[in-house]
């Protein structure tokens, strides 16, 4: 591990109880991308989306606010799934561009240095290593993805009448599961970049490329053959087909549809595929061959 300063001391603190201390690595890596004013703001700023959907429930629910804004009083603004959707579409993207900025130095440092042993040779295993570093991307995205979507349906559950939220407490499920299905997504993908790839710039490309070089070849593929089983390449479109489908609005994303199966059957493999790299990445030695 590379030293520069030669006055450590003893840690004299308490220690973690062992089944939390992967995270101990997740404390201090969110508190040093907090100290980035670059990314402090980025992440500030992508609640401004949150106070414009806010503002709409409100406004929707507000015969006196319409009629200010020119709406009318009997014009209705609906709050439905549709809303949630596209509110999700935006954040998605949005937890797109931050993990992008985040993730690249989350396992690189470590490996650069050579920290990763030191890490391993404590009660520390290397699913908990991975566990502690997700748990950053996770805690992070989920701040701006499924915690703010439902607070605007609680929202407009207290804005509206009695009546409105009952019937709409199943978008709970919808947003649950898609949001934690992109945080999946994202934080694998970049985890497993970052393990590879040690420069930041190339990093932060290589995760870009991820979601920009395969949609090229699938829509060649789709061209070639007349099908539409190269969207399958595409990962920010079936998800959003996926998105879509969970709150049961139809996605009019300019593609063709895939099943559904077909979808989830996809994103589990690339998942399986960045779960495997990381395994053979992350090591506690390294095998040098002559």
């Amino acid at each position: 591990m590379a030293v520069y300063k030669r006055h450590y001391e003893w840690y004299r603190g308490r220690l973690t109880p062992q089944r939390w201390r992967s995270f101990v690595l997740t404390r201090y890596a969110i508190r040093d991308l907090l100290r980035s004013r670059f990314f402090l703001a980025c992440f500030v700023l992508s609640f401004v989306p949150v106070l414009i959907f806010a503002a709409y429930v409100f406004i929707a629910n507000n015969n006196l606010l319409r009629s200010l804004l020119s709406f009318g009083s009997m014009v209705r603004l609906a709050v439905e799934p549709k809303f949630f959707a596209i509110f999700l579409s935006v954040q998605t993207f949005l937890a797109f561009l931050l993990t992008c900025w985040a993730a690249p130095t989350l396992v690189s440092g470590d490996i650069t240095n050579g920290a990763l042993p030191l890490f391993l040779s404590r009660p520390l295993s290397r699913a908990e290593y991975v566990a502690g570093k997700f748990a950053v991307l996770a805690t992070l995205l989920s701040c701006i993805t499924w915690v703010p979507a439902l607070l605007l349906l609680f929202l407009q559950g207290g804005l509206s009448n009695s009546r409105w939220l009952f019937p709409h407490l199943w978008m709970i499920g919808p947003i649950l599961w898609c949001s934690w299905l992109w945080i999946a997504l994202l934080s694998l993908l970049a985890l497993a970049a970052s393990a590879w790839v040690k420069w930041r710039m190339l990093a932060m490309g290589s995760i870009f490329g991820m979601f920009i070089i395969p949609p090229g070849f699938g829509g060649v593929l789709n061209a070639t053959l007349h099908t539409n089983w190269g969207n399958l390449l595409n990962l920010s479109y079936i998800f959003q087909e996926i998105l879509w489908a969970g709150f049961g609005v139809s996605y009019q994303g300019g593609l063709g549809a895939v099943p559904q199966s077909a979808a989830w059957l996809m994103l589990l493999a690339v998942a399986l595929v960045c779960l495997g790299l990381l395994q053979v990445r992350l090591r506690a030695f390294e095998v040098v061959r002559g």
